[in-house]
């Protein structure tokens, strides 16, 4: 191999790294959102007091969760390993579980202001996903 074709490669590579980094820019968003919508909605749990409240929830969550994931399956460059969501994905489940479904009722109540506080430690494996998506394609 020629000193000229290893080069030519190297150049190559460089190139497809810079176009994959480019066209995964839009996950860290991504995630920065996920993380986002999901303070909110817990944060909206204690205001839920009627059959129409929770079917309005039910509703706008589920179409939250559809139309994050049909933007994600259109783009180009993805996590390449299941390994890479479940990473923040089961702790998440298990924080918003938790939370929801225990804490919240048992220790919080109707006050919204503590509903906001676990919201956000619920979203923190989908923060601290965003931030390590966006160290590495800042690069």
């Amino acid at each position: 191999m020629m000193p000229e074709d290893t080069s030519s490669m190297l150049e190559r590579a460089a190139s497809v790294q810079a176009r994959i980094r480019q066209g995964g820019r839009w996950y860290p968003a991504m995630m920065t959102v996920y993380a986002v919508v999901t303070v909110a909605l817990v944060t909206w749990l204690p205001l839920v007091r009627s059959n129409w409240a929770g079917v309005a929830f039910a509703v706008v969550a589920v179409a939250w969760a559809v139309v994050i994931f049909a933007w994600k399956r259109g783009k180009g460059v993805r996590p390449a390993r299941s390994r890479d969501t479940r990473r923040w994905l089961i702790p998440w489940v298990v924080l918003y579980s938790t939370g929801v479904f225990w804490f919240g009722p048992t220790y919080l109540g109707r006050a919204v202001g503590w509903w906001a506080l676990m919201g956000v430690v619920v979203a923190s494996p989908a923060f601290v996903e965003a931030t390590r998506a966006w160290l590495r394609v800042r690069r």
